[in-house]
């Protein structure tokens, strides 16, 4: 706990960072991935609050989740990589993927850089592109279908700069039903505009969660 390990990053690998800014600032220090952190900020102080199992998917340069699992941030042999699960590819899709390490993983297909190398243009110069967003939304809700599927939160929450593009949210959700068809019944599900939602905290989520988390290290250490 507190190094940095693999990344590719390479001036940053195994770094001792929680040591170096105990030593530095002589106070307990909290470290937690970024998705996690955002999870920790709506669960804490967003519209998560009160509720004991929730994912926080981010959407940006890169695909990252944040699962809160019986009202704890859920860690394993490291930190889940929802972001790279593998997906099926849909048939007019004819992308190879971005990913270095798997190709058409969730972010290989889904990721802002993936849209822009698809499309020979950044997402925000697409907007008025519904093939775009489309074909985005269908790879999110698959995603999203896999995640009801295996952890069944109470709620998901989309963040990141590709879900600026508010458009996807109705594609999502209705693709979602689509590939769930009917298996899980839940009243979740049957009000799914409040279940599969924005970010709430003006995109300070992350920081907020930060907060959060060291007011736990100093609470853990000092009783």
């Amino acid at each position: 706990y507190g190094y940095i390990t693999s990344t590719p990053k390479l001036a940053w690998k195994d770094y001792n960072i929680v040591g170096a800014f105990e030593e530095c600032l002589c106070c307990p220090v909290g470290f937690d991935t970024d998705v996690n952190g955002s999870a920790l900020g709506e669960v804490t102080f967003g519209q998560a609050k009160g509720k004991k199992n929730i994912v926080y998917l981010t959407v940006g340069t890169g695909i990252g989740a944040g699962v809160y699992a019986e009202g704890k941030l859920l860690h394993g042999m490291l930190h889940p990589e929802a972001g790279h699960i593998l997906m099926r590819r849909r048939e007019d899709d004819h992308y190879e993927g971005k990913c270095p390490y798997h190709k058409t993983c969730l972010e290989g297909l889904a990721a802002g850089p993936a849209i822009e190398e698809r499309w020979g243009k950044k997402g925000i110069e697409l907007q008025d592109r519904d093939e775009v967003w489309d074909l985005e939304a269908y790879y999110l809700a698959q995603a999203l279908t896999d995640y009801i599927l295996i952890l069944a939160p109470q709620l998901i929450i989309l963040g990141g700069g590709v879900m600026h593009q508010e458009q996807l949210f109705t594609r999502i959700r209705s693709y979602v039903k689509e590939m769930l068809n009917g298996y899980i019944k839940t009243k979740e599900l049957e009000d799914i505009d409040h279940y599969i939602v924005p970010a709430s905290l003006h995109d300070d989520q992350g920081i907020m969660g930060a907060l959060e988390l060291g007011r736990r290290a100093f609470e853990e250490k000092n009783g």
